[in-house]
């Protein structure tokens, strides 16, 4: 059974283990989750404010300047004999017409913009291809055979003369994006070895500061891009995840109250096992004695010869009641302390004298062979109290009794007694004993309990006296408390409600 409770812990604290790790692991995956949809929602508002900054500089393009462009696209044949594509480039003429005047043409071809383009581009090309004067600039890019990049041609000559007319500005951006909530950490301006047509996102390297950097072009034909560094705040990242958080941490606490609660109970049941199993070697062992003695008793009644010795048999007779007292004790302890409740003892309730019942009490105690007792009875007065009369007798004899097993061949023990100011009624037992050891003195009042120093020293006893004696302060609604320091003594205090006629 030992083997097999340690093998029950072994696993709990492994699966414990376990679940902390594969919820560390979870937690984990999700945060790498949240922080990469984060950075997909702050991409797409920074490409969408680098958009609107393109909008922003095309409308300071005033009329006066004027743009035309052209694809230049030559082919050739495979083996086949069949057309293909060999390269490909742009050409882009960039008119101010404050500067240079343009011909005239007719208001039909003005206002068809295709064939005013290609009339224009025409002209300038004839005129202005190879020398170009103030306010006129061309510009011939060449692609090669990126088929890819013909599908976005006629945004990158968009692009061009965009910047061209009114070039980027970071602090323009700047502004857009803190517009959208965005604080951008960094915003600079890089020239690609090639074109980039497309914008692109560098996703984080460090998940505790996470930083993404996004680059998009701003002018396509000339290489030139903007890199925005931008942090991912933890807030946006734990919003996402507070759900998530809130589940994994009550379910694990959940879950390892119910592990961890297994294991105490576990625990607790062996301890009760223990307590048992120790029970029933001393109670078999403290029942051995009184069957001996009566044993021995009834041996010497049988014995005609050893009847005559009328001292002899005073002895033999004053042992067998002394241990007829103590199996009476015992049963009457285990009797009561099945109850569940103290409010479940039936108590006879009368009105008798605390002194006489001293007396009694004093009067009843066995003093062991080479031990020196001296009990006292402290109190100035008599008092006549009300309660139960055999079970307080009971309450200060069991006191009495542990007062003297509990101590050296030497112990003094006084009695007191007095009526306090609130009506209760307050006796103290105190000895110059053993004590209780610091590490035992929670636990005096369980059923059971034995202290290691009353195994080790070989006291008599059951684990009973004290938590009976609780039980019955407790049935006379009163309480107890103790005050103990080891090696010098112990001071029990019991205070007892008192009620005017009988119950």
């Amino acid at each position: 059974m030992e083997r097999r409770i340690k093998f029950i812990h072994g696993l709990t604290i492994c699966a414990i283990v376990a679940f902390v790790v594969m919820q560390g692991y979870w937690l984990y995956s999700r945060y790498q989750l949240s922080i990469g949809e984060c950075e997909r929602e702050l991409y797409a508002v920074i490409v969408e404010a680098a958009e609107e900054d393109i909008k922003v500089r095309e409308n300071l393009i005033r009329p006066p300047r004027q743009t035309c462009s052209k694809m230049n696209i030559n082919y050739r044949q495979d083996k086949k004999g069949l057309r293909k594509k060999l390269d490909w480039g742009v050409s882009v003429f960039m008119v101010d017409t404050q500067k240079v005047k343009l011909p005239k043409v007719s208001e039909s071809i003005k206002q068809d913009a295709e064939r005013y383009g290609i009339f224009l581009f025409d002209y300038l090309s004839k005129n202005y291809s190879v020398v170009q004067p103030d306010g006129i600039d061309f510009h011939s890019f060449h692609i090669g055979d990126d088929d890819r990049a013909m599908g976005t041609s006629m945004e990158a000559i968009t692009r061009f003369y965009i910047n061209e007319w009114h070039p980027f500005q970071p602090e323009r951006l700047d502004s857009i994006l803190r517009s959208k909530g965005i604080v951008a950490k960094s915003i600079t301006t890089t020239k690609a070895d090639t074109m980039v047509w497309q914008p692109s996102m560098l996703p984080h390297t460090s998940i505790w500061q996470p930083v993404m950097t996004t680059s998009f072009p701003y002018d396509i034909f000339e290489g030139q891009q903007v890199v925005v560094t931008t942090a991912i705040g933890m807030s946006p990242i734990i919003k996402r995840m507070v759900y998530a958080l809130l589940m994994t941490v009550l379910l694990s606490f959940f879950l390892i109250f119910c592990l961890v609660y297994q294991i105490l109970t576990i625990r607790k049941q062996r301890h009760i096992e223990t307590i048992r199993q120790e029970f029933l070697y001393t109670m078999i062992h403290e029942l051995k004695r009184p069957i001996s003695t009566l044993k021995m008793c009834v041996s010497f009644m049988g014995n005609e010869r050893m009847m005559q010795d009328g001292e002899g048999k005073q002895r033999i007779l004053g042992s067998s009641h002394h241990e007829l007292d103590n199996l009476t004790s015992y049963f009457s302890k285990l009797r009561d302390i099945t109850f569940s409740d103290a409010g479940e003892i039936p108590l006879v309730k009368t009105d008798f004298s605390l002194h006489e019942l001293m007396r009694e009490c004093i009067g009843k105690q066995n003093i062991p062979v080479g031990k020196e007792v001296r009990m006292e009875e402290v109190a100035n007065s008599d008092l006549e109290i009300h309660a139960d009369r055999m079970h307080l007798a009971n309450i200060v004899c069991n006191l009495l009794e542990n007062a003297i097993k509990y101590s050296m061949e030497t112990v003094t023990i006084k009695i007191d007694y007095q009526m306090c100011m609130d009506g209760r009624l307050k006796i103290t037992v105190a000895d110059n004993g053993i004590g209780i050891a610091k590490a035992d003195q929670r636990y005096v009042f369980d059923k059971f309990y034995r202290s290691k120093t009353a195994k080790d020293r070989a006291i008599p006893g059951i684990g009973l006296g004290l938590s009976y004696v609780k039980l019955l302060v407790e049935a006379h609604d009163g309480t107890i408390a103790f005050e103990s320091i080891e090696g010098e003594g112990t001071t029990f205090t019991l205070l007892i409600p008192q009620t005017n006629g009988k119950d």
